[in-house]
């Protein structure tokens, strides 16, 4: 997702009931979150990071599709409990019944959240977002996935009880474990038909 707006992430002074929001109508590509009234325009995404998220749904939906979860990209909302907010996730995994109804736009217990990151977004994704996600209580993993370089950040817990422990994924033949879901992803498979330039690090001269 590319936010089109600089950071905070409020674009709109203009107050939009809830139900207005559900009820809109998005045009030239441009979609909405929504912040309890005021709205984040997310708007066109460049092809690597479209590859990226098909990659990663797919991995999601292959090896956990048969489990009875649900991966959804972009455009399925996830909603916070009880809150006023609705964010548009680049990537979700969803183990839970309540979750499942084909009729459904919105996603309220997600076990993974995935976001591809842009410079436009990455503050936004890292700290705002980040800081309702933690609140998730269902949520295991959270995913921050860089279009530029190949490299993944996680965040895991294995309980909502419990703080979030970071790890950093930096080469292709790296594997990231969903152990408490029982299956792996590679960073191969996430940045499969993509082409990054690999930043070589080289030492001071003598």
């Amino acid at each position: 997702m590319e936010n089109v707006i600089e950071e905070p992430a409020v674009s709109y002074t203009k107050h939009y009931t809830e139900e207005a929001y559900l009820n809109m109508q998005w045009e030239d590509g441009v979609r909405y979150e929504y912040w309890d009234g005021e709205l984040v325009p997310m708007s066109y995404t460049t092809q690597a990071h479209n590859r990226i998220t098909f990659n990663v749904n797919r991995v999601f939906h292959d090896k956990k599709g048969k489990d009875g979860c649900g991966s959804f990209q972009e455009n399925v909302m996830l909603r916070r409990d009880n809150e006023n907010i609705y964010f548009l996730p680049d990537v979700l995994l969803t183990c839970h019944q309540d979750d499942l109804d084909p009729k459904s736009y919105q996603i309220k217990n997600p076990s993974i959240i995935v976001e591809v990151l842009s410079e436009s977004t990455e503050s936004y994704d890292r700290n705002q977002k980040w800081r309702q996600y933690q609140k998730i209580k269902s949520l295991k993993y959270f995913l921050l996935i860089s279009q530029v370089e190949y490299r993944v950040e996680m965040f895991s817990r294995p309980n909502d009880l419990t703080l979030f422990f970071y790890q950093s994924f930096e080469d292709l033949d790296a594997v990231i474990h969903f152990e408490d879901l029982g299956f792996s992803m590679s960073l191969k498979e996430i940045y499969e038909g993509i082409s990054l330039e690999v930043q070589q690090e080289t030492g001071s001269p003598m």
